[in-house]
């Protein structure tokens, strides 16, 4: 049984006078999504993000209202259950990094109730050959420590986050707006051309990641200092078997240009040999130790560019953060994860000496 159309109006006024907090919200999870997730780790995508309008809110509680499925007993039941009204997309240039961007997430954002978010993979292809849609959706919300200041009152407010690749969204896209004709089914020919190019999208994904993958090989025989960070990504790349550079590299390399250490022979110094590089892994494990132990919640990943952070910070830990200063403190937002590392890290040293 449809829910009670008298529920929309009520409905639609409450968002009116709440839709400041959705605009908030999707601005916020799209600056973590660039700047902790994507910028952090030198994942190219695009990073967007929209907040409905209260006519497209009335729009699709009006096509709820004739299924039988959205039984809705009050609004406040509608507004637990219309998950999209705050919305961010992250569209990644490789479909590889979809995953990557995953993990991140997870570790960025939390469920309704505090707990792990879940995400909601789908790749429709697997049960119907001519569905090309592709993305991976998950409902967001602020951790506690998110939830200062201006961003206090969004605790029971979340925002689905997209993840797809950019090929992957032209096709969802207009997929979607055929999909949602008003003037009924798409034809046979309109099917056709949408199999089409939902072929030609899959294509374009493999042959983006190829193209990336050799524009790092040619990266790797430049010489001089690394114009931006996917320089030293591709450069850097396979210089410890078992390290990807890419993950948490954005922040690591705007230090090594801070502190003039911006060269591939500068980098390599830091890594060392194979002895050092042990040690460098070693060190790792024993700081999460260190940080376990006292319930902090970040970690350095041994299988990251971290192995070259680590190694800065046993002998420059003081000057990594002086680069800091201005960048950080009151009312500046939260603490970036290098610079928080850093300051464990000094404290880890501190309580060794002890």
């Amino acid at each position: 049984m449809p829910f009670n159309t008298d529920l929309i109006e009520p409905a639609v006024r409450r968002y009116h006078r709440e839709r400041d907090r959705y605009v908030k919200l999707a601005d916020r999870v799209a600056e973590i999504c660039t700047s902790d997730i994507c910028e952090a780790s030198a994942i190219r995508a695009q990073v967007t993000f929209r907040v409905k309008s209260a006519k497209s809110f009335e729009g699709k509680l009006r096509r709820f209202s004739a299924h039988p499925g959205k039984n809705y007993a009050d609004v406040d039941e509608i507004f637990d259950g219309v998950g999209d009204l705050a919305g961010v997309r992250i569209a990644t240039y490789r479909e590889e990094d979809r995953a990557v961007v995953q993990a991140a997430i997870a570790k960025a954002f939390c469920g309704r109730d505090g707990g792990d978010v879940e995400f909601d993979t789908k790749d429709k292809q697997q049960d119907d050959p001519s569905n090309f849609y592709r993305a991976t959706h998950v409902q967001a919300y602020l951790p506690e420590d998110e939830r200062v200041g201006t961003y206090e009152n969004l605790a029971d407010v979340g925002c689905e986050i997209q993840i797809c690749t950019m090929m992957a969204h032209v096709w969802n896209e207009i997929e979607h707006d055929i999909g949602y004709k008003p003037d009924g089914e798409p034809g046979d020919f309109e099917k056709f051309l949408l199999r089409d190019l939902g072929q030609k999208v899959r294509l374009g994904d493999e042959a983006i990641s190829a193209l990336l993958d050799q524009v790092n090989k040619r990266l790797q025989a430049q010489q001089g200092p690394f114009r931006d960070v996917q320089e030293f990504i591709g450069r850097m790349g396979g210089s410890i078997k078992g390290v990807d550079f890419s993950q948490n590299a954005g922040q690591l390399h705007e230090v090594l240009t801070t502190l003039e250490l911006n060269t591939p022979d500068a980098v390599r110094e830091l890594i060392g040999d194979p002895a050092k590089q042990a040690l460098a892994i070693k060190t790792i494990g024993d700081f999460n130790a260190y940080l376990a132990e006292r319930e902090e919640d970040r970690r350095m990943d041994a299988a990251t560019s971290d192995v070259v952070l680590i190694n800065l910070l046993q002998e420059r830990c003081k000057d990594v953060l002086e680069s800091f200063r201005g960048r950080v403190g009151q009312g500046r937002g939260r603490p970036k994860r290098l610079y928080s590392i850093a300051k464990r890290f000094q404290a880890w040293r501190e309580h060794q000496t002890d």
